[in-house]
């Protein structure tokens, strides 16, 4: 159930960066682990770009970061997906607040296409989701993406750092990383979903593109891709909420626990590249990010 929560944000998770001059040295080494060293750190930490759903037969953890996780003391994901209290910020971040409702959020026309869809393709009863954020819809039509039942990169690491008796921990909590919706207006998550259920072979393509563009860990290229599928309004608030906002938030707590004990860090991979992504933020404040091959 708690591998289900990640492959809610596939739909979001292509890689934004803000301009080309930024993203000059990762267009130049195709890269998904990184070594952070430097300003003070007596031993590195790493970072990893994630694809948080992929097809099994493509998910492929290299030698290198198997090495990497096993020379640092714990596992960070973005958030601890072993917490106690996991399943219960989850769905409390899930709802819609006060008495709004899904069937409110949607004009009749867009409503009865969506409640369609999901009757004869999910077999789902629309009524039933009437309390659900409609950003929470894009997890279950994840399916429709794919030939596969998805899994995620964090689920095999996790499982990976348990094995070693490592302690997994997390960047941000459950209702920190689902807050980041409600910086979106309610009428572009619901464009979003009507837009992706109109056009689902074209999502199936795209989807497609970006996992091939993951496993050759083109940078560049997924973001060149991101920005095809928004339009320029949509493009800056997805930005601002899920990305800038989240980074800046995350490089000090990366900070203090690499300082704490060295640590792997794996965060979808939209989050490394760009002017206010983590690898620029890293190095600004001082410590020397590399690539590792």
């Amino acid at each position: 159930m708690r591998s289900v929560y990640y492959r809610l944000f596939l739909v979001f998770l292509v890689l934004i960066g803000t301009n080309a001059p930024a993203l000059a040295q990762t267009t130049q080494t195709k890269a998904l682990l990184w070594e952070i060293s430097g300003n003070g750190l007596q031993k590195p930490s790493y970072l990893f770009g994630t694809i948080h759903a992929i097809c099994p037969e493509n998910l492929n953890i290299s030698r290198a970061v198997k090495a990497k996780l096993e020379q640092t003391q714990r596992l960070s994901l973005e958030v601890d997906m072993d917490a106690p209290n996991f399943m219960v910020e989850l769905q409390q971040a899930a709802l819609l607040p006060g008495d709004s409702t899904l069937s409110g959020s949607f004009s009749e026309a867009d409503y009865k296409l969506l409640s369609e869809y999901f009757n004869q393709t999910l077999k789902i009863d629309l009524k039933q989701l009437d309390r659900m954020k409609p950003f929470m819809l894009h997890s279950m039509l994840l399916s429709q993406l794919t030939d596969c039942k998805a899994v995620s990169y964090e689920q095999s690491l996790m499982e990976m750092a348990q094995q070693q008796g490592k302690e997994v921990i997390g960047l941000e909590s459950v209702g920190e990383q689902l807050g980041a919706i409600d910086v979106m207006p309610a009428s572009v998550q619901t464009a979003m979903l009507i837009r992706m259920v109109s056009n689902m072979d074209e999502a199936r393509v795209n989807y497609k593109k970006m996992v091939q563009l993951y496993m050759q860990q083109d940078l560049a290229g997924l973001d060149k891709l991101a920005r095809e599928d928004y339009n320029e309004n949509e493009y800056k608030l997805y930005e601002q909420a899920f990305l800038i906002g989240r980074n800046k938030r995350w490089v000090p707590v990366m900070e203090r626990e690499a300082r704490i004990q060295p640590t792997f860090f794996a965060v979808g991979a939209g989050h490394l590249s760009g002017n206010s992504g983590l690898l620029e933020l890293l190095r600004e404040r001082g410590y020397t990010v590399l690539p590792v091959q």
